[in-house]
């Protein structure tokens, strides 16, 4: 029995039955006690003189016991009912302040959590748990915008030297060598898209990454982003099996779906192995991506999500709730759905340059 209130009811139920129990016991003992040991005695009032005295036979006495017993099982069994749903009522109302706690507990999520629970109703008991609750809320909140801001300022301030070193390097010229040029310069490239991806992250964290929507083809944009990953597919053996793709208006922010892909790609080509398999599909009202490939035998299954790339994912997601996400850790295959509600309205060609708008910075 997992629920609380039918456990505090079961409890309620059990402790009634008891109590009755022991009263029909006592009761049973003492009137046994009394029809075998002492005798009874009647008066008239209009005869002084006529006195009756006798006692009970022992089929007298097991009858009346028998009425006892029968008795207190007709009556005793309702009434335990009746305490196991009245136990049942009152724990539901007892435990109600709980319910509404938890309620507000789901709205609160990072990155707001400057919101606070709120029972004025509650006894004391639940007051103090929601004063200790509000103030763990006060801390996380603190440490939650503490670590964004500085992850903020971090990402802002690498990203000026590492400019810089790439451009001494660029400028090196024959004083670098070209194999340690090219080293260079892929490190420094790797770098930067760290810090680009840390710096999206803390502004989303901040509540300051702005979505720019538009309507556009969903198709094409997998389709290019695609053709870029099967060249690099290439380089491995593998490829990149795109099914035919029919015309998938979606809303969204382009610049984030293509990071959203970019990542899911770079995902599956880093952690995977085998081909890569990529489905677009209209299901009812909405437009399913799914993104498959297979998984190394040894690789562990929290491999995935360790990296940078998936967190950025989740994060762009998040800012958007229509959009469902969804992963699948098979022994041997690794799953990314995405699906995206059917967009009506005229669709932008994702190769013109898109309306600027610009966005809220960090807090530096």
């Amino acid at each position: 029995m997992k629920s609380l209130r039918w456990r505090l009811a079961a409890w309620f139920g059990v402790s009634v039955l008891l109590l009755l129990t022991l009263f029909v016991g006592f009761t049973y003992y003492f009137l046994n006690s009394e029809l075998h040991h002492k005798t009874w005695q009647r008066d008239y009032p209009d005869h002084p003189d006529w006195k009756l005295h006798g006692s009970y036979s022992e089929a007298e006495i097991a009858d009346i016991m028998g009425e006892l017993i029968e008795i207190s099982l007709l009556y005793g069994l309702p009434l335990t009912l009746a305490a196991i749903l009245i136990g049942f009522a009152l724990a539901n109302h007892s435990l109600r302040p709980i319910a509404r706690l938890n309620e507000q507990l789901q709205t609160i999520r990072a990155p707001d959590l400057s919101r606070r629970i709120d029972l004025p109703e509650a006894d004391a008991e639940f007051r103090g748990l929601v004063k200790h609750l509000n103030e763990l809320l006060g801390r996380l909140d603190r440490a939650f915008t503490d670590m964004s801001e500085y992850a903020a300022k971090v990402a802002h301030e690498l990203r000026t030297p590492l400019a810089i070193l790439r451009l001494k390097v660029e400028q090196g010229g024959e004083r670098v060598p070209p194999e340690l040029a090219e080293h260079l310069q892929t490190e420094l490239h790797h770098l930067t898209h760290v810090i680009d991806q840390s710096l999206l992250i803390a502004k989303a964290d901040q509540g300051r990454l702005e979505l720019q929507l538009h309507v556009f083809d969903l198709a094409l944009l997998v389709a290019d982003v695609a053709e870029d990953f099967a060249l690099l597919a290439q380089d491995n053996a593998r490829m990149v099996k795109l099914l035919p793709l029919d015309p998938s208006p979606v809303l969204t922010d382009p610049k984030h779906a293509r990071q959203i892909l970019h990542n899911l790609f770079t995902n599956a080509l880093k952690h995977g192995q085998g081909n890569i398999h990529v489905r677009l599909a209209r299901r009812r009202d909405r437009v399913v991506l799914i993104i498959a490939n297979g998984r190394t035998p040894h690789s562990a299954l929290r491999s995935e999500t360790l990296g940078l790339g998936l967190r950025v994912v989740t994060t762009l997601i998040g800012l958007q709730p229509e959009i469902e996400y969804r992963r699948r850790c098979g022994k041997r295959d690794y799953l990314v759905r995405l699906s995206f509600p059917i967009a009506n309205g005229p669709v932008i060609n994702l190769t013109d340059p898109l309306p600027f708008r610009p966005a809220a910075d960090p807090v530096i």
